[in-house]
């Protein structure tokens, strides 16, 4: 099978047409032999439009590929509630899922992932410290959460070691959207950057990807395109859309579609 993965693709901060941007991707997916297409969050900042997003597309490749999301922090901002987006909210929504590809020995665990300030940037602040910076600067403060970030992260790695055990001698590729590796933040020492860090991802994902022998991880969120790197034994994938806004331009060509095609990875299994 053929495995086609992009992350922050952020189609409302990029001001994307979907009328016309999704007829082009099931062709292009289709044309490449994609089976599968998977999708590791940021696609807009409502859930329900991401949702109907991937309905759509999955709608256009028809038999063809079978298309599966989970969401990032963006996706979780507006359209649904904590408990939602924990539940089996469609059958597209890969979040505390597992898909074992028909003709393979592998396995997709999906899990959206979250942060409990382990990739912090020195000086450590307290745990208050951080929630309190999330809520006045960080768009993840208007994420509806009756829980801490270390409990919520505790549930990704409950939940996501339990997909492992059941997936034992299968060969993993897990998808997540929140960093998992301390190795990929980089330390500037700017204030913002130093509390940022905090909301990352987690070092405990890593060591516990590790632990169970994962084959693949990809990833998103940093918006910092990275080759294909082999850190404890998994081989992590982390190659973000992201924004191509004026303010802040993150592509090498001035075209949704191009960047895309571009950060498409592509995995034979």
């Amino acid at each position: 099978m053929r495995i086609a993965i992009s992350v922050d693709d952020h189609l409302d901060i990029n001001k994307v047409d979907e009328s016309e941007l999704i007829p082009r991707q099931a062709e292009l997916l289709v044309k490449q032999g994609v089976d599968l297409y998977l999708n590791a969050g940021d696609t807009y900042n409502d859930f329900g439009k991401t949702l109907a997003y991937f309905r759509r597309l999955q709608e256009a490749l028809g038999t063809a590929a079978q298309v599966r999301f989970i969401a990032g922090n963006h996706d979780l901002v507006n359209g649904i509630s904590y408990e939602e987006a924990q539940s089996a909210a469609d059958p597209l929504y890969l979040h505390e899922k597992s898909l074992s590809l028909p003709g393979s020995e592998t396995v997709v665990i999906g899990n959206n992932g979250w942060y409990d300030y382990s990739l912090a940037e020195p000086p450590q602040r307290s745990d208050a410290a951080y929630a309190t910076w999330k809520r006045a600067y960080w768009i993840d403060g208007q994420i509806p959460q009756p829980v801490s970030d270390r409990e919520r992260m505790a549930r990704v790695l409950s939940t996501t070691e339990q997909a492992l055990i059941a997936a034992h001698g299968k060969k993993v590729l897990y998808l997540t959207h929140f960093v998992p590796h301390p190795a990929y933040i980089y330390f500037t020492g700017h204030r913002m950057w130093q509390m940022a860090t905090a909301l990352m991802g987690s070092a405990q994902l890593g060591a516990l990807l590790a632990k169970y022998g994962v084959w693949a991880a990809a990833f998103g969120h940093l918006h910092k395109r990275d080759t294909p790197w082999q850190l404890d034994g998994v081989t992590y994938y982390h190659q973000p859309v992201g924004y191509g806004m004026r303010r802040r331009f993150e592509w090498q060509s001035h075209d949704f579609f191009t960047e895309w095609e571009k950060t498409l990875v592509i995995l034979d299994v």
